[in-house]
């Protein structure tokens, strides 16, 4: 049994210390205090609290501040309380995305399409400002996770190959330390420094998800929590040698794109001198998770071989991250109802604030025009048998949550918030129970982030994130489209899409069309940082310092459209004092260089933010 928690001298600990405090504080506080938090009753609908027992029909819901303080049936509200009229409704939790790449535009989408909590891949400045922004209720949007960072990462020209174990841990150290609620993992990592990554993690309370560069099985020895995009299948552990043997001569497609450019396979992996992993061929961008030849693979996909690895993932409890509607995206059967719902949605003045960039991204089907009548008929065979491999991984106990990897700025990808239910969708086509794959999109995805104390079903004592559908999902899971009410930590939140939706603290480089629009400078000097690169929201005066190249003395940071007094200290550093009335306010100031006349030019941006206090 892999350790899932904090050890449990810590967790005692902490559980016991919150209880004192609280109840420290109410005795202090007297019921006064107790009394000013917000009671809402949800009265008369069918609950499916996502424990995957019965519904509870004529449910009354008592949400006390954040929280559920109780659950019966039937039942008078509380005097002074709220009430929502449920009846002839139907009350589920709040879904999860359990794989986004976060953007500004993305929270209309996901919370008025059920998503209320997120787990967001990477970290920095910007996506800490917008957790921080959500989680304390000054940002409209869903509850945010953060893994803070990738340990392995290979991705647009940033490089953090880690082969010593020890420094491997060290990197974990350092992003529990920031907060991260799970680590990440990425395609360079070998199995022996996996181990380590897992050993360490596991001591800090902190699963591992892996973008993994590995088959599934050395991966699962190796104490990996959770496959993302499901990688690591099917190659090895799902064929047989001969058809193993088939891939290196399947056909290479050209998708158009500089960033998705799928290479030809090669083997025996060199560790000392290959830079992506031990099975790249269909586990790297470069290469793409939806790369053909890995969607054909799964065509030949053995299933006597398969059931021996799902043995193996179920008893090393691995969770998989259901993608399916990413990975074939090509050729699965909802493929031309969703191009309709999202041309459609793409006409609606009020999404006007979705960027060019991934509009594009989200209607590229292009790559279907190179396949062949075969390749097509491999593909599409390859989408079956993934769906039953997901029904007899579940059927033996596995556990899967719907994480769509939303949303690229550089290659075909998939709607934020309509991902979800769409996959919720498949999964049902997949053989799975509407019971299961809500608990996938619930109860599953929280326990991935070890939340589910407080979060992924509804139960008294839980944080009250939940839907109120209008139709009943256990019949019919395209219920979801058609949700009445979302409630997030006990408060309504604003659904539909709205013209004038701004998010306070944006970031401005997404609205770029191409990479080099926000790297690229017109001069021979160019900045690579930034520091600080975010202040509080009133902070005083501060020096803002500038690293870079090619720095000359006729160079003036400028702060928008502000001209700082700006020292040189080297050919590679300015600094400049920053006056407090330029950060009074919330939100994101680009930072350049220019130059003095009779110089002119600008550099590239780094952006500068001014989170909430």
């Amino acid at each position: 049994m892999k350790a899932n928690r904090l050890p449990a001298p810590y967790e005692a600990v902490v559980k016991w210390s919150l209880i004192l405090a609280v109840c420290v504080f109410a005795v202090q506080a007297g019921p006064a205090v107790l009394a000013q938090q917000s009671v809402t009753a949800i009265q008369g609908g069918t609950l499916i609290d996502g424990n995957g027992g019965a519904p509870l029909t004529n449910a009354l819901i008592v949400i006390e501040g954040n929280r559920i303080r109780s659950i019966s049936q039937g039942g008078t509200p509380p005097a002074g309380a709220r009430v929502i009229d449920a009846r002839g409704k139907y009350i589920t939790p709040g879904l999860w995305d359990t794989h986004t790449h976060y953007r500004n535009w993305f929270p209309e989408l996901l919370i008025t399409n059920g998503v209320t909590s997120v787990l967001g891949y990477g970290g920095g400045p910007w996506l800490n400002a917008q957790m921080e922004g959500i989680n304390n209720g000054k940002i409209y949007g869903p509850r945010f996770f953060l893994s803070q960072g990738t340990i392995g990462g290979i991705y647009m020209g940033n490089i953090n190959m880690v082969h010593d174990p020890e420094e491997a841990m060290r990197q974990v150290d350092a992003l529990a330390d920031r907060g991260s609620k799970i680590i990440k993992v990425y395609t360079s990592v070998t199995p022996q420094v996996l181990a380590a990554i897992t050993r360490r993690a596991h001591q800090r309370g902190l699963f591992v998800s892996g973008h993994i560069g590995m088959g599934a099985k050395e991966a699962a020895l190796a104490g990996i929590d959770n496959l993302a995009h499901a990688t690591g299948l099917p190659v090895p552990d799902m064929l047989k040698p001969e058809d193993l043997a088939k891939i290196p001569d399947m056909r290479i497609f050209d998708t158009g794109r500089l960033r998705v450019a799928f290479p030809e396979s090669g083997r025996p992996w060199n560790s000392k001198t290959e830079l992506w992993g031990p099975n790249p061929d269909f586990n790297e961008y470069p290469l793409a998770i939806e790369d053909p030849r890995r969607i054909m693979s799964f065509g030949l996909m053995d299933r006597d071989l398969t059931r021996n690895l799902i043995d193996i993932l179920v008893r090393e409890e691995v969770f998989i991250e259901s993608c399916i509607g990413y990975m074939f995206r090509q050729v699965n059967d909802h493929m031309e109802e969703w191009r309709a719902e999202d041309l459609k949605l793409f006409n609606d003045p009020n999404l006007h604030y979705i960027p060019e960039r991934f509009r594009m991204n989200i209607l590229d089907y292009t790559i279907m025009d190179q396949f062949t009548p075969d390749e097509l008929a491999l593909m599409k065979q390859g989408y079956e048998n993934y769906l039953w491999f997901t029904k007899t991984f579940v059927d033996a106990g596995g556990k899967i949550s719907t994480g769509m990897d939303t949303t690229s700025p550089y290659h075909a990808t998939m709607f934020p918030g309509l991902g979800v239910r769409r996959e919720m969708q498949i999964l049902v086509d997949a053989g799975l129970t509407n019971m299961q794959a809500i608990q996938a999109a619930t109860l599953w995805a929280a326990e991935l982030l070890q939340q589910d104390e407080d979060l992924g079903t509804l139960e008294a004592g839980k944080l009250a994130d939940l839907l109120i559908l209008d139709r009943d999902p256990l019949q019919d899971i395209t219920a979801f489209k058609n949700i009445g009410t979302v409630m997030k930590d006990g408060k309504e939140m604003q659904t539909g899409y709205h013209y004038d939706f701004t998010n306070p603290i944006p970031t401005r480089w997404e609205y770029a069309l191409t990479f080099g629009d926000w790297v690229i400078s017109e001069l021979p000097t160019h900045i690579t940082s930034i520091s600080p690169q975010v202040v509080t929201e009133g902070s005083d005066d501060f020096t803002l310092t500038v690293r870079g190249k090619e720095f000359v003395s006729s160079s003036i940071i400028l702060f928008e459209d502000t001209r700082l007094r700006t020292e040189m200290v080297s050919s590679t550093e300015l600094r400049a004092t920053v006056p407090a009335n330029l950060v009074r306010s919330v939100g994101t100031t680009l930072v350049r260089v220019v130059h003095r006349a009779p110089a002119w030019g600008k550099t590239n941006s780094k952006e500068f933010y001014v989170k909430f206090r």
